[in-house]
């Protein structure tokens, strides 16, 4: 028994790089970019996904643009205040068109990041800015929609953390 447990031991990690990510979702109101945004998550290993304040009507577990049922996969929690929420030593990153934002090519992405996007008919609230550590933004023509900004922002985490 011990042999075999010592062959355990000294295995190397197969964790390739270290940190994680997770979304958090201010007041979203429409179940079609929810889900887009729930299978961003699954799609660009996410590790948790928080909801403020979601429109009572919607059903996670039956989203038509969340074929993967993401919920099975990675945890989604609702919650009335984000900052409840987020993980110990995460830094927080809102994603929002603001004057004062970061254009999201030229941003460096944390180790740990919860990355928070605003309601599909406003924006992130002030007091919820106010706590980011960073506001990126997507430099486009017109606004995105919410489903929309979570792959992007997701997919260039991917790709710049994979790089380093």
């Amino acid at each position: 028994m011990k042999k075999k447990l010592n062959r355990y031991i000294s295995r190397k990690s197969t964790l390739n790089r270290r940190g994680f990510a997770c979304i958090g979702l201010t007041n979203p109101q429409d179940g079609v970019n929810i889900g887009h945004a729930l299978r961003a998550a699954l799609c660009f290993d996410v590790r948790m996904i928080i909801l403020e304040n979601p429109s009572k009507n919607i059903n996670i577990k039956k989203l038509l643009t969340d074929p993967g049922k993401t919920y099975r996969h990675i945890p989604v929690i609702t919650t009335s205040n984000i900052l409840d929420i987020v993980p110990t030593d995460c830094e927080i990153i809102g994603v929002e068109l603001d004057p004062k934002s970061i254009d999201l090519r030229k941003f460096h992405h944390p180790e740990r990041g919860c990355y928070i996007f605003g309601p599909e008919n406003g924006s992130i609230n002030e007091k919820l800015l106010k706590k980011c550590s960073s506001i990126v933004s997507i430099p486009t023509t017109v606004s995105l929609n919410l489903g929309m900004t979570v792959n992007i922002a997701m997919y260039d985490r991917l790709l710049k953390t994979h790089q380093s």
